[in-house]
C-alpha cells in the first residue's frame, strides 16, 4: 500500500510541477521558474549545474539500490501497472477500457510535458481553440506517443528506457569493479564531462 501511494505521489508531482511553476522553462520568453519564483539567467544557469549534479548523485544511488526509481517513482511504470490490473480484472473487455484510459491520460501527460517548456495557459488556449500552431502539434504528437507507449508498449518500454539503459550498463554486481567497469566510465564519464562544460560556461 505504501509503495502504491509513493508511486502515485511521484506521478502527480511530476505531471503538475509546470502548472504551479514548481519547475518550468519558458522557451518563448527565455525564463526559468523554480518553486514559484522566476530565476535570473545567472541563477537559472547555476540551477542547471546543480540539477546535473543531482542527477549524477541519483545515478550513483541507483548503483546501490538498482531499480528503486522504477519501483517507486517511474510514472510510466505506475500507469502501466494500473492498466495491467484493469485488463487482468476485466479480461477482453478491459482492452477497450485501458485504451480509452491510456488515450485520455496521455493527453493530460502530453499537455503537462510540453508545459515544462512553454506557458501552460498559451498551450491550453491553443488546444481549446484548435489553433494549428507548434503548441497544438507538440501536445498531439506527444499524446500519440504516450498512448502508444502506455497501451501497446507498456510492458517492453523498460528495455529502451534511457534511465534503464544507463542504470543497466552502470550496474556492477561486484563492488570491487566499480572503478574498472566500462559501463560506469561511459555513463559517469559523459555526465561528468557535461557538468564540467556547464561549470566552465558559468565561470
Amino acid at each position: 500500500m505504501g509503495k502504491t501511494i509513493t508511486r502515485w505521489a511521484f506521478f502527480i508531482i511530476i505531471f503538475t510541477l509546470p502548472f504551479w511553476n514548481g519547475f518550468r522553462m519558458d522557451i518563448d520568453n527565455e525564463k526559468l521558474f523554480l518553486f514559484g519564483f522566476e530565476l535570473s539567467y545567472e541563477a537559472g544557469y547555476l540551477f542547471f549545474v546543480f540539477l546535473f549534479l543531482f542527477l549524477m548523485a541519483f545515478l550513483a544511488l541507483s548503483l546501490i539500490v538498482y531499480r528503486a526509481f522504477c519501483q517507486y517513482a517511474c510514472p510510466h511504470n505506475t500507469f502501466s501497472m494500473l492498466l495491467n490490473k484493469i485488463e487482468a480484472k476485466l479480461g477482453e473487455k478491459g482492452k477497450a477500457v485501458t485504451f480509452l484510459l491510456a488515450f485520455v491520460v496521455s493527453i493530460f501527460m502530453a499537455y503537462a510535458t510540453v508545459s515544462y517548456f512553454y506557458n501552460p495557459i498559451t498551450i491550453w488556449e491553443s488546444l481549446v481553440n484548435f489553433k494549428m500552431n507548434k503548441y497544438f502539434f507538440l501536445v498531439t504528437s506527444t499524446a500519440v506517443l504516450y498512448t502508444a507507449l502506455s497501451y501497446k508498449a507498456r510492458n517492453s518500454f523498460c528495455k529502451v528506457c534511457p534511465y534503464g539503459l544507463a542504470q543497466g550498463i552502470s550496474r556492477v554486481d561486484d563492488k570491487t569493479q566499480w572503478l574498472t567497469h566500462p559501463g560506469v566510465w561511459i555513463t559517469w564519464g559523459t555526465t561528468t564531462a557535461l557538468v564540467l562544460v556547464l561549470l566552465v560556461g558559468w565561470f
